[in-house]
């Protein structure tokens, strides 16, 4: 998000919303922290727009426990 001069959640609530999708703060915020499995398509292609981004941008490899 930084990269993308957006500094909160909060103002990227903002910014999907100009872009016609609504997602409320909390619902971002879990999205982000990796809480919820469940992503709309509507938000993904929103973040996609507003973070000028492609789709594999929007998701990090995680180092998978052997344990």
């Amino acid at each position: 998000m930084a990269e993308r001069n957006v500094r909160s959640v909060s103002e990227l609530v903002r910014r999907l919303e100009e872009v016609g999708v609504s997602i409320s703060i909390a619902q971002l915020g879990r999205l982000i922290d990796g809480k919820t499995q469940h992503w709309s398509q509507d938000v993904i292609e929103g973040l996609m727009t507003v973070l000028e981004c492609q789709l594999s941008d929007l998701w990090r490899e995680r180092a998978v426990d052997s344990h």
